[in-house]
């Protein structure tokens, strides 16, 4: 038996109306065992507005999950959507990094992660930055190029409002003020528009930005992953990323 351990988008219930239920209602029952991790998933006011900002969620999320994987007899696969990318993605690339080695994850299913890498066939990588995984075991980063969370353009001005926003909590503004100090001191912000003079280059940058964000908001380029096909294949991204989950043996 393996378990596969969810990590639920920014805003989500727990549940079927997940996004990653699409992954888990494909995987054979008799060879995985699902699990939910319960981490708050809360960026800021989404979805409740005295919600904790994204980097609380995030870190407290990172020793919850640690423990599910420690606590679980199983081997275990990780995987994640949106923000619940960036949490899956984090603790999986510490676990590559030899941090936890009494640990046994046979792989790594991310959707729509706000860090994967640029690869070789694009130049976008994720709004929040790059992370990289190098991992003995596999990882699978499900990446929709008209997806601004994951595949957004290197001088895309998305990414200032990324930065400023990571922290933000209504319910801590004190936090999120020192956060953006130590931003500015530490010079912890993504490089976008180079070349301010270029008027043309602004425009294009901006015009860009704003099609991705209306992708996020009305086309639903963030939340299609479930009816979308996987490039070069006729299932859905969730069902093709269900199909390397089944593929996985139990033997390491």
């Amino acid at each position: 038996m393996i378990t596969v351990l969810c990590c639920r988008g920014i805003g989500e219930s727990m549940g079927d109306g997940s996004m990653l239920a699409n992954v888990t209602k494909h995987l054979d029952p008799r060879r995985f065992r699902v699990v939910e991790v319960p981490w708050s998933a809360q960026y800021g006011p989404v979805p409740a507005p005295l919600g904790s900002s994204f980097d609380t969620s995030l870190r407290t999320g990172r020793l919850m999950l640690l423990d599910y994987i420690r606590r679980d007899p199983n081997p275990v696969v990780i995987i994640g959507y949106s923000g619940g990318g960036a949490l899956a993605g984090n603790v999986a690339a510490e676990i590559a990094r030899g941090e936890h080695p009494a640990l046994d994850v046979r792989g790594v299913g991310l959707i729509s992660d706000p860090l994967r890498p640029m690869t070789r066939t694009d130049y976008t990588w994720g709004i929040a930055g790059k992370r990289w995984i190098n991992a003995d075991f596999p990882v699978w980063h499900l990446a929709d190029p008209s997806d601004v969370i994951t595949s957004c353009p290197e001088d895309s001005p998305l990414r200032t409002f990324a930065d400023q926003s990571a922290s933000f909590a209504l319910a801590d503004l004190r936090s999120w003020g020192w956060d953006l100090v130590d931003r500015i001191r530490r010079r912890r912000w993504q490089a976008t528009i180079r070349d301010w003079h270029n008027a043309p280059e602004i425009w294009r940058a901006y015009t860009q930005a704003l099609h991705g964000a209306d992708g996020y908001l009305r086309r639903g380029d963030h939340t299609s992953y479930h009816l979308r096909r996987y490039p070069g294949s006729t299932r859905t991204y969730t069902e093709w990323l269900a199909d390397r989950i089944n593929e996985i043996r139990e033997a390491s």
